[in-house]
């Protein structure tokens, strides 16, 4: 357990340039990688149990304590990227397949890997964990409205089965998962802290897979389908930061925030796309996976060395500030 446990903090450590390295080989060979995008709906499906295997009651304290900012997380989250989505789709012109694309990622709930990066980022963990579960828990609801609304533009969206698409995917397995951890707790308990390295090995089969079947749409757009996604992103911190300064939030809740309406669920995207759609709406949530991850990373690394240095001045201040008082 000791070799699983340094291999999963490794694994984290390194995860951006897992994920670049990961769709650098889909790129290249696809056809070794194009059965993963078979599995998807399965894939995801392990990745949402493994997430109800690590959800308890006391995650949702947050909710209890203070759930108003919760409901920030999930307003920027289903109301704004949605939103930010449709003015990026229009800006760029982007084709009705690829906006539909980009709609779905800002429109799905937070990313699994967003209590990662809020831990990283030295955020609010347990506002990052109760604000995903409770996005997740309204996804079946909340995503296909958003779509339903926004999506009738591109291509006709039936809500009914998208919403009993993501009860499949998403609700039952996380519903499996809290059962299996509230029985059988004592023996899921030593399990609990490699499972997020599992969960995103299974999102790395998601973005191999979806990264293949779409290599030459990928190729052929360049640049252009990441520089909307980044963007895309960038406007979930941006709108964050500015809502938490006006409401006064600290740091690590400012940071949490940030994250999680940055950070979507790029996985489900990609699963919802290659569902009911056309390989090529499955094309900004394969972008969004390498972008989120890469740049979620750089962000927590940042947030982590602006503490570090705070700290050290702190530091360096107070033994001065002892001698004058001695």
């Amino acid at each position: 357990m000791h070799y699983l446990k340094r291999l999963n903090e490794l694994f984290t450590q390194y995860l951006s340039w897992i994920v670049i390295l990961t769709a650098a080989a889909a790129l290249l060979v696809p056809n070794v990688f194009t059965w993963a995008a078979g599995i998807t709906t399965y894939t995801l499906q392990f990745i949402m149990f493994t997430m109800g295997m690590t959800m308890k009651p006391s995650d949702f304290s947050e909710v209890m304590k203070k759930p108003w900012q919760v409901f920030l997380v999930v307003f920027g989250q289903y109301l704004f990227m949605p939103l930010s989505a449709l003015a990026l789709s229009s800006l760029f012109n982007l084709s009705s397949e690829i906006a539909l694309g980009l709609l779905l990622v800002g429109s799905v709930p937070g990313g699994t890997s967003s209590n990662v990066m809020a831990y990283l980022a030295n955020g609010n963990l347990p506002l990052s964990i109760s604000a995903t579960s409770v996005s997740t828990l309204l996804s079946p609801i909340l995503t296909p409205v958003m779509l339903s609304l926004y999506g009738g533009a591109y291509l006709n969206i039936d809500f009914w089965t998208m919403f009993f698409s993501i009860i499949q995917v998403v609700l039952l397995p996380v519903l499996l998962g809290l059962t299996v951890s509230y029985f059988f707790g004592k023996q899921t308990e030593k399990a609990e802290k490699i499972l997020p390295s599992f969960s995103s090995l299974a999102v790395l089969l998601v973005l191999a897979g979806t990264v293949s079947v779409n290599q030459e749409n990928l190729l052929s757009t360049g640049l252009i389908i990441f520089l909307v996604v980044w963007l895309h992103n960038l406007s979930g911190y941006g709108i964050s930061y500015l809502a938490c300064k006006v409401l006064k939030r600290d740091i690590p809740t400012t940071r949490t925030v940030a994250v999680e309406v940055g950070l979507q669920n790029t996985g489900l995207a990609a699963n919802l796309g290659l569902a009911h759609f056309t390989p090529a709406t499955a094309l900004a949530a394969a972008a969004g996976t390498i972008v989120h991850t890469l740049f979620g990373t750089i962000y927590a690394n940042l947030c982590r060395r602006k503490d570090k240095k705070k700290l050290e001045l702190i530091n360096s201040i107070t033994p001065v500030s002892n001698n004058i008082k001695a």
